[in-house]
């Protein structure tokens, strides 16, 4: 296995909180990034932290560099950060940090109340989840790819898909006690289940509901399973993503937490195809600051949704953005998102 595909399935473990699954990989550390800045000085703050570029860690490493960023960005700011998050992999393989600056933006993403119902998913549920995530690892071990085209995920990886087809036909028979579990369920670790099944479900409105209103979800696993999902749908269907409410979203790339911008932008690029005039209007009103310092990280793989977004709230010709974006003009961009129209 690549070194690459490690530090991927690293990172993924640790989010799922299984470092101990891990010990033996290390992490080499490339970049890092800033978000919710406005205003901050990203040169002091920078100053402030400890020499981590370049760095190699262990997956048991991670907590200890975590908690010495916060010490750090808490003394030169006065507040913590609203996230740290370790993503890979940049194109040459390392891991990038993003750290979210507690200086907040207009539109301020804010999240629903957390449920408290009692309602739970059956074993049966549980356990295709759990051997999904555990065929998953493996997929990426095998470089498999992944069709989208049905407005659900299936692997090239045959027991990947085996599993991502059972997973389809427990959604099908199950719709409204997904449904329940992910609105209604005291516990996160059931939403998060729910809503990842819910998304192999029949198209419906009241999926495409459910699957919103789960994206203000408390919890950020249950958030990013509900924007991957709604992303993969209005990818493959242009009639969900005419109907997928985007004016939810906006705020979302103002967020604190590098999950929401990252799955926001992704759902919002596929929202923003059709350059409709009131969306891109209010992204200018409501996240225009927060997509020029998303364009501006420098791994394209993080940042090209960003940078299309904002190309498009300029009003640049889609194929010239395209080739602004390929060939890595992002100030060219960001200065035409920053004239007036």
């Amino acid at each position: 296995m690549s070194n690459m595909k490690k530090r991927w399935i690293v990172l993924f473990l640790i989010a799922l909180g299984h470092p101990d699954l891990c010990q033996d990989v290390r992490l080499r550390i490339g970049d890092i990034e800033f978000f919710g800045v406005n205003g901050l000085d990203t040169g002091r703050i920078r100053a402030s932290l400890p020499s981590l570029e370049g760095r190699e860690i262990s997956a048991a490493e991670v907590g200890q560099v975590k908690a010495t960023i916060k010490e750090a960005i808490t003394k030169t700011t006065g507040h913590p950060p609203t996230d740290t998050a370790f993503t890979c992999c940049d194109a040459r393989g390392m891991t990038t940090i993003y750290i979210g600056l507690a200086n907040q933006m207009a539109g301020e993403f804010r999240y629903n109340p957390p449920p408290s119902g009692a309602t739970r998913l059956p074993h049966q549920a549980v356990r295709l989840y759990e051997e999904w995530m555990k065929l998953n690892v493996e997929s990426v071990q095998k470089n498999a790819g992944e069709d989208h085209s049905k407005g659900y995920a299936l692997s090239s990886y045959p027991p990947l898909r085996a599993k991502q087809l059972a997973i389809r036909e427990y959604a099908l028979g199950h719709k409204e006690l997904l449904q329940q579990v992910a609105l209604r369920s005291a516990d996160s670790n059931q939403r998060a289940i729910a809503i990842e099944i819910l998304g192999y479900a029949r198209r419906s409105r009241t999926q495409i509901s459910t699957l919103v209103t789960a994206s203000r979800d408390p919890n950020e696993g249950v958030r990013n399973n509900a924007l991957r999902a709604l992303g993969v749908l209005a990818k493959a269907d242009p009639a969900i993503s005419k109907s997928t409410p985007a004016n939810n979203f906006i705020d979302m790339l103002n967020s604190g937490i590098w999950t929401d911008r990252n799955k926001a932008s992704h759902l919002v690029v596929v929202l923003s195809r059709t350059r409709d005039s009131r969306l891109l209007h209010q992204l200018r009103v409501r996240a225009l600051s927060s997509l020029i310092e998303m364009a501006r990280w420098r791994d394209p793989g993080h940042a090209d949704d960003a940078r299309m977004i904002l190309g498009r709230v300029a009003g640049l010709p889609e194929e010239h953005l395209v080739k602004l974006i390929a060939n890595g003009d992002v100030e060219q961009i960001v200065a035409a998102a920053q004239r007036p129209r």
